[in-house]
């Protein structure tokens, strides 16, 4: 099996495995499937003491499916249990975890995406961990007019001093810090931004962006619905992810900012919907 057939179905992939499995990384293996909100909950630390077996073993786990780490392999988990079409079941994957995937490409991602806001006076900007690490580049940009939902987006926008940082109304998602909810959409009702800048769960090149929350999803809509120009950042930990709650399709993007390799199929298939690729792998 490929390693992107075993991301599609990774709880196939967890039970198949088992049969050639060491008896340690079978336990292991028996979690993550029989007590799997508290795999994607519980830390490294705190999975290892109730299974006896130690981090290298858990690592050595995640790895065998093709995982740099514990942090993607149970971003995929909660993604497969959503998917899971005999008794489909919604854990959220931790905000920690999100922010440990792939944090140099992320890096290079908002770098990058920086150096395109140079006349803008308005923008808008999703939460999560990539439009965190491009809020972390705004420093050397002109002082714009901002608005995001992502409380931690705002708070490192305003350590830089010069921007003007707005928030919607909504409730307070606790686990992404985010805020959510028809009241965002009250807010933005009657305003417009140069750009929004969004983020993704997951990214298929040809049928569009997707997100963890069905509500989550129709913010993200009602954001880009108050801007005349939308700029996806995109990791290549994102890409064709089991689909959850469609956000848009590829051809209503505008720019899409990826650390894909600059030879990866996706990016010729994304270009034909007509959105402009910027490469941000790293030069080193």
């Amino acid at each position: 099996m490929s390693q992107a057939s075993q991301k599609m179905d990774l709880l196939s992939a967890i039970s198949a495995a088992r049969t050639h499995m060491s008896p340690k990384l079978v336990t292991i293996s028996a979690y993550a499937l029989d007590h799997s909100e508290q795999f994607i909950r519980k830390t490294s630390k705190e999975i290892c003491a109730e299974l006896k077996t130690s981090e290298p073993t858990l690592i050595k786990f995640c790895q065998s499916f093709g995982y740099a780490g514990l942090s993607d392999f149970r971003i995929d988990l909660a993604l497969a249990l959503a998917q899971n079409r005999d008794k489909p079941r919604f854990v959220e994957p931790l905000a920690l975890d999100r922010r440990q995937v792939n944090q140099s490409g992320k890096a290079n991602i908002g770098r990058v995406a920086a150096t395109l806001f140079q006349n803008e006076q308005s923008l808008l900007i999703d939460n999560g961990s990539t439009a965190e690490a491009f809020a972390n580049e705004l420093a050397n940009v002109p002082a714009m007019t901002i608005m995001t939902n992502g409380i931690l987006v705002a708070q490192k926008i305003l350590a830089h001093g010069k921007h003007t940082v707005m928030m919607p109304g909504g409730r307070i998602r606790p686990n992404s810090l985010s805020m959510t909810g028809p009241l965002i959409q009250a807010s933005l009702q009657h305003m417009q931004f140069d750009t929004f800048v969004m983020g993704a769960a997951s990214l298929d090149p040809q049928h569009g962006v997707s997100t963890f929350h069905e509500d989550e999803a129709h913010t993200t809509r009602c954001m880009m619905e108050a801007s005349r120009k939308v700029i996806v950042l995109a990791d290549r930990t994102k890409f064709l992810k089991p689909a959850l709650h469609k956000i848009c399709q590829m051809k209503q993007i505008d720019i899409l900012v990826t650390d894909l390799a600059s030879d990866d199929p996706s990016i010729a298939t994304i270009e034909a919907h007509g959105v402009q690729v910027i490469s941000a792998t790293s030069k080193d």
